[in-house]
């Protein structure tokens, strides 16, 4: 199996070589893992969804800027109800993978995601990867978290861009 880090591109890194652009890449890279979607920017996508038979099904995104096209086991569904968060009402199917959505979402880029993504990568350039702790007298000093962390003021503004967690 190939390694997610080549030695090159390692190297490279701990040299300081695209470590700002990699560290930028981790933080969107966790901000949209945590958020469960891609968030921003506004995007045309296509989705393919599980049916469970119900009458109500949640796209995975929070914001619904157009439904442009939905498919049932292949066949066009006209006039379906939609609203801005994501959410369709019909009559869906009891089966996995039947339900191919393509549609216009996310929000156009927020200053307070964009904060999150900036101060979590700045925080990860400025850190020392494997920095050790350090106890001189009564004082002591924390080791680096290497790499990104997000902080509980900014878990808070991320809880507001978070897809519903499915069962």
């Amino acid at each position: 199996m190939d390694a997610l880090i080549g030695l090159e591109q390692f190297q490279n890194l701990m040299a300081g070589d695209g470590l700002e652009q990699w560290q930028l890449d981790v933080a969107n890279g966790a901000v949209r893992s945590f958020c469960g979607w891609h968030v921003a920017p506004v995007v045309d996508e296509t989705v393919i969804l599980d049916g469970d038979g119900g009458t109500i099904l949640s796209l995975p995104t929070l914001r619904l800027v157009s439904l442009d096209e939905v498919r049932v086991q292949g066949e066009v569904v006209e006039d379906v109800e939609w609203s801005a968060d994501g959410t369709l009402r019909g009559e869906w199917p009891d089966r996995w993978r039947s339900i191919e959505v393509t549609m216009r979402h996310g929000f156009d880029t927020p200053a307070d995601l964009l904060g999150v993504v900036l101060d979590a990568a700045a925080r990860a350039v400025k850190s020392e990867l494997g920095g050790q702790a350090e106890q001189i007298g009564p004082f002591s000093f924390s080791a680096s978290e290497g790499s990104t962390v997000l902080y509980a003021h900014e878990i808070a503004v991320l809880n507001r861009y978070t897809l519903p967690r499915m069962p």
